[in-house]
């Protein structure tokens, strides 16, 4: 089994978020720090959400920050009123597109973009959630144009052509973040199961950050809303590494709304120590959260749990292992 993948979890865990739909006819404004989502046309990257979803996404990390969203001209600007230090992460964009990999079968691919601010200079880090290796060809992808306020205009960070573009050739993507993540099955003599662990870095110089796995019972490939909302599931997540930001892990239990947890209350200050464990889940629809063995209850897991299969990308490959078992046939043609 081989997976690719290049996400921005900092070096580890990524993306969560709750639903705050904007209008697909008009464009929408978000203000202050918040997770906010938008309405997509086209796929949404996750095997059992609809056609046409509030599945798109905008983070925003500082309460000066600003975003509009035009459906109509397919464009996403970004704003910061501070000049920002430290490279602050003002906020990121995520789109949800497909693309058709080697294989023949269609795929759910994500395009990630981080924004930084220094001063008055923004840095873009373009990263690319994919469930499988390799490039990939009749992508579908809303052409939005994301750019930022700069001074008096703006400034276009990525055009629609070159977000496509990282799409189709997800290592052009790598290159722009500056490193790689790879994946595995945890254990290599079952590499069908439900548990990778993410490492970053090529080769034998590559470093393990985290060990993530999904179960279910009963085991099998039913649809994951439903299983959610109402059955028993566990998301684990198990740090393999110390040396994970503690900017990433604080960003991370922010955008996965777990920031307000007392459970979490010491990792939210050092970050993950080697070892640490974190679960999310149900039983009977019942949600928790567990740290270390020391458990909460959760109500908001199940929205939790869908964000992350949706958004994340060690999320995108878990939910991607469920999927009933597709035929290249079941590919759609290039628009």
């Amino acid at each position: 089994m081989k997976h690719g993948l290049i996400g921005p979890f900092g070096y580890a865990l990524l993306c969560l978020a709750w639903l705050a739909p904007g209008s697909p006819a008009h464009a929408a404004a978000f203000n202050g720090r918040g997770v906010f989502h938008f309405a997509s046309t086209g796929d949404c990257a996750a095997p059992s959400q609809p056609a046409a979803s509030t599945c798109h996404r905008i983070a925003l990390d500082v309460a000066d920050a600003h975003a509009r969203v035009d459906p109509r001209t397919h464009t996403i600007v970004i704003a910061a009123d501070a000049a920002h230090d430290r490279k602050t992460v003002v906020g990121d964009v995520l789109l949800h597109g497909s693309g058709v990999a080697a294989d023949g079968q269609r795929v759910p691919l994500s395009l990630h973009v981080l924004l930084r601010r220094s001063g008055n200079t923004w840095k873009p880090d373009t990263y690319v959630h994919a469930p499988v290796r390799g490039t990939f060809t009749a992508i579908e992808l809303e052409p939005y144009q994301i750019g930022v306020r700069d001074g008096a205009g703006v400034r276009v960070l990525l055009t629609a052509g070159q977000a496509r573009k990282a799409l189709a050739e997800p290592s052009l993507a790598a290159r722009v973040a500056g490193y790689f993540v790879r994946v595995r099955p945890s254990d290599a003599n079952r590499p069908g199961a439900n548990d990778i662990t993410v490492s970053l870095g090529m080769g034998r110089l590559s470093k393990p950050l985290l060990r993530a796995s999904f179960t279910a019972d009963p085991p099998g490939t039913a649809p994951l809303d439903p299983l959610l909302a109402s059955g028993t599931w566990n998301l684990r997540l198990q740090a393999l590494s110390s040396q994970v930001p503690v900017w990433a892990v604080q960003r991370q239990l922010f955008v996965f709304g777990l920031d307000a947890s007392p459970l979490l209350s010491g990792v939210r200050q050092r970050g993950f120590d080697k070892r640490d464990t974190l679960e999310l889940g149900a039983v009977n629809g019942t949600g928790y959260l567990r740290f270390n063995g020391v458990e909460e209850r959760f109500p908001a897991a199940a929205s939790a749990g869908a964000a992350f299969m949706r958004e994340s990308f060690i999320g995108l490959i878990l939910a991607w292992h469920r999927r009933p078992p597709a035929t290249p046939s079941a590919a759609r043609p290039a628009p």
